[in-house]
């Protein structure tokens, strides 16, 4: 057993998240660790390590999650952050692209562009670090955006060189902001159009700018070496301009404003239970009723969380709010209700 793996503050995930067969072995040895963070907000209902793997593996297609380890800032034991052990470090998952056979991928969650690195992650970074360097698992510590072809990603914005203690200077080669987004990017192995668009940043390319901007290409069928439009695809596809909103009482399916979850009862529900079944996400397929019956169970909680992963990944909390209603509306919308 490694070092790491007894550190007391870490939990095995290996096989329990959501998968679809597995990464392959490593041919190569470990020679870099990847220091990455979520982009995700600590206050966002999705960051977790449950909607990491609902997303990357049933949005980008990818075998399992992406990161063996990640460190979560909002589970502490003991003072420290929790550690989750997602992938075996014998594979090579998909974080980094090409280098995914030398890369061992460490992900702290929450967006450092503005959230703040708590004292029991810097603990935890810190232990992890320690043990991998006792374990003799890598040699270099890099941010995604220092590895080759990823110059531009925004990660790792917090300074992991000075959460690092008693480590040689030469060991760490110091994270950098990220360089301008190329104007052609080539694919690295793993990479979806999901997983490289920059749909927050401030140059704004949607996974619908690289399917305007690169017409010829299949986006499901993307290849190692392959050449796309990548800076030059912002602003590429131009969205029809919208109808004016209708109120909801126009809609055949009207949705309730406002949150609803678990132990919620009344005629929001019902509209809400009426809306999930015609999009085929019953409550309860084998009643009479199909789960419409007003009241926000178990059942209902589990629908609107199969929804929830398919069409808003990064919110899988079985609660309904702003986010979920304005995708919901727009399935209902996509058929014909």
């Amino acid at each position: 057993m490694y070092t790491f793996e007894k550190l007391p503050q870490l939990v095995d995930k290996r096989g329990k998240l959501v998968h679809k067969g597995s990464y392959s072995k490593r041919t190569k040895t470990i020679t870099t660790r990847v220091w990455h963070h979520s982009l995700t907000k600590l206050s966002a209902g999705g960051s977790k390590i449950e909607s990491f793997a609902d997303f990357h593996v049933r949005t980008n297609g990818w075998p399992e999650i992406a990161y063996h380890l990640i460190i979560d800032p909002k589970h502490v034991v003991n003072g420290k952050a929790t550690i989750y052990y997602c992938v075996d470090i014998s594979k090579k998952s998909y974080h980094v692209g090409n280098s995914n056979n030398i890369g061992l991928g460490i992900c702290v969650i929450g967006d450092y562009r503005t959230d703040k690195l708590t004292n029991p992650t810097v603990h935890s970074i810190v232990d992890l670090h320690n043990a991998l360097v006792a374990d003799g698992i890598g040699k270099y510590d890099k941010a995604h955006n220092e590895m080759p072809g990823y110059s531009w990603k925004a990660c790792c914005v917090f300074d992991y060189n000075k959460a690092f203690k008693d480590v040689l200077d030469d060991m760490l080669p110091g994270s950098k902001q990220p360089d301008p987004v190329p104007g052609l990017y080539t694919i690295q192995e793993g990479d979806t159009f999901w997983s490289i668009a920059l749909k927050d940043g401030k140059e704004g390319i949607t996974v619908e700018d690289l399917i305007a901007a690169n017409p010829g290409v299949d986006p499901s069928k993307l290849k190692v070496g392959q050449t796309i439009n990548f800076g030059t695809a912002q602003n590429s596809y131009t969205p029809k301009p919208e109808t004016p909103k209708k109120d909801q009482s126009e809609y055949k399916y009207p949705l309730p404003s406002g949150m609803l979850k678990k132990g919620a009862r009344g005629d929001s529900v019902s509209q809400l239970q009426k809306a999930l079944t015609v999009v085929h996400f019953y409550s309860n397929k084998n009643a009479k009723t199909q789960g419409v019956d007003g009241i926000f169970g178990a059942d209902t909680e589990n629908a609107l969380r199969r929804f929830q992963m398919v069409y808003v990944p990064y919110q899988v909390d079985g609660v309904y709010g702003p986010n979920t209603k304005e995708k919901l509306q727009a399935v209902l919308k996509s058929k014909g209700y």
